[in-house]
């Protein structure tokens, strides 16, 4: 079982191309370099601001870039000239929502040449507004300049308080707006969070360890207060997990055709390609995932040198990485330490674990000194607290979600997850992001994984040295049933742990073939998972497409996107 760690130039060049074709194409319209800079917030309880479109213009929508997540709260008046009467158009309330760095959009379908915005938010810290954008019917921005633009505050008097900023960046972002200039889904936890992190501010997202937030907190750190800064560490880690596909496949097959074939399936798979687009903990939990394992099976395969013992140290502490993302890492734990068990490689290494545990409390305690330093100071204790008070969380939670989905329903994509919606261009298209996997690898991967869950029983009952099948289909099974136990909404987002192992069962059921049947299979087989991504690219992606291209992508009655 073991193997030479070496690389065949045609190996390296193959997951080189690879991975950088994926950054590439994940790099495609992956978000804007620049956003709003500039912010606006109400400076008395009742204060109005009047934009002049300059003439009559039939409206669509009003684009408003939401900073902060504190509360924005205005209603929105219009009027065909300076002497004409105010007719109201919109009330605007954001309390029970969570926007920070977003677009939001009113739609209006009047005509007006004044739009008036009157602010009656009581609160003490009303929310930064970083711009509006007026557009026509035809979703065309209107010009607006900070000539045209007056504040006034109660009792009529002018209050020159620098309302202009609301339209001073009018050509940072281009209609129409989509999810690569603003934040959407759970991003607007993760990266307010990792933003106050960064400023040593109390956390708002605490319902999981820190660790995803603060390498988001790097990349903002690095390229700025935007969407590229926010979501190049995922893109980053994404395309890591590549080449460590490559090596864990090469290391139980023994085969560098296999290392290729199973890269280039992940490389192609939607989730894994949506979530590195995502800055969320998912994508640096399939990571530190895909590396625990990795090193693990190196430990077992390797050629027996004296660094060997060193893979399962680092199989131990990336499992510390990934449960200081979210603690779903534990059933990841589990299942290394039963493939050690399976292996009756476990007694001699029990200090190497220990020690990777160590590490991994040090790993997980260090990614709270952020929280600790935040304004107002917290201790240890109050750490310690804050694990009970997250456990408590989850166990207790009991909200719905539109796009939740059972455990059971997650390999066969019954119910994929719609993340993003956005208005298109003018010709009727639109912009959608919906998180599924690619129906090649996913539906493929069924039969695959019966087929070695079989085989994996028979070589347990065996009593031999070979269990590649039962190393493969043990790790899926303990990273996914523990979910028939959860009690709360999941989301089929949950799954990402397992795709390599889903990768995996289709490569050993390919290397089961000989010569020059299992070359044909691998190509066509790899081919069908590149023509599928290219058809579903555009909801996968963000990418504007009209809406019946987008309708004929609904295979299953609750594919909703």
């Amino acid at each position: 079982m073991e193997m030479e760690m070496t690389c065949k130039r045609w190996e390296i060049v193959s997951i080189a191309a690879l991975t950088a074709g994926f950054i590439l194409l994940a790099s495609l319209n992956l978000g804007a370099m620049k956003l709003p800079s500039s912010c606006w917030q109400p400076s008395s309880p009742s204060q109005e601001v009047i934009l002049d479109l300059g003439s009559v213009h039939s409206l669509g929508k009003v684009y408003i870039f939401l900073r902060d997540a504190n509360r924005t709260k205005f209603d929105l008046y219009g009027a065909t000239g300076p002497g004409g009467s105010w007719e109201k158009l919109y009330s605007y309330d954001n309390l029970d929502k969570v926007h920070f760095c977003y677009w939001d959009t009113i739609d209006l379908h009047t005509r007006a040449r004044l739009l008036k915005f009157h602010f009656a938010d009581e609160s003490e810290s009303p929310g930064k507004i970083g711009e509006i954008m007026v557009s026509s019917g035809a979703d065309v921005r209107i010009p607006l300049s900070v000539n045209e633009i007056e504040c006034m505050s109660r009792g009529s008097s002018h209050d020159d308080d620098g309302c202009e900023r609301l339209v001073d960046e009018q050509d940072v972002v281009q209609l129409p707006v989509t999810s690569a200039e603003s934040a959407y889904f759970d991003e607007m936890y993760f990266v307010r969070t990792a933003w106050e992190h960064l400023n040593l501010e109390e956390p708002y997202e605490w319902t999981h360890p820190p660790l995803g937030k603060l390498i988001i907190a790097l990349g903002i750190l690095i390229f700025g207060m935007n969407p590229i800064g926010w979501r190049v560490p995922g893109l980053l880690a994404a395309a890591a997990m590549i080449p460590a596909i490559f090596w864990l496949s090469k290391c139980i097959f023994r085969s560098g055709t296999a290392g290729v074939f199973a890269a280039s399936l992940l490389t192609f798979d939607f989730m894994h390609f949506s979530l590195a687009r995502l800055a969320t903990g998912e994508i640096y939990i399939a990571l530190f995932s895909l590396l625990s394992f990795m090193f693990a099976f190196l430990y077992l395969y390797g050629s027996g040198g004296k660094h060997t013992d060193l893979f399962l140290f680092l199989s131990i502490v990336s499992f510390g990485l990934c449960f200081s993302v979210k603690w779903t890492a534990l059933f990841g734990l589990f299942a290394v330490l039963s493939i050690l068990g399976v292996s009756k490689k476990l007694k001699p290494s029990l200090h190497l674990i220990l020690a990777g545990l160590v590490v991994s409390a040090a790993i997980y305690l260090a990614s709270y000194i952020p929280a600790m330093l935040a304004d107002g100071g917290h201790g240890l204790i109050d750490v310690l607290r804050l694990q009970f008070y997250m456990f408590g969380y989850h166990a207790g939670i009991s909200a719905t979600h539109p796009f939740s989905s059972p455990w059971w329903s997650w390999p066969v994509m019954l119910k994929p997850l719609w993340m993003y919606s956005g208005s298109g261009t003018p010709e009727g298209t639109v912009s959608t992001v919906v998180l599924m996997g690619n129906p090649a690898i996913w539906w493929g991967s069924i039969p695959a994984l019966v087929y070695i869950t079989i085989r994996g029983l028979k070589e347990l009952r065996s009593s031999g040295e070979d269990y590649t099948a039962l190393f493969i289909c043990m790790p899926f099974l303990i990273l996914w049933l523990p979910y028939a136990l959860i009690t709360r909404i999941l989301f089929i987002y949950h799954f990402v742990a397992e795709i390599p192992f889903m990768i995996l069962a289709i490569t050993y059921c390919m290397m089961m073939l000989d010569g020059m049947r299992r070359r044909v299979a691998m190509v066509c087989f790899i081919i069908l998972v590149i023509a599928l991504f290219a058809l579903f690219y555009p909801v996968i992606s963000g990418y504007p497409i009209g809406v019946n291209y987008k309708e004929s992508l609904r295979w299953l009655p609750e594919w909703i996107f």
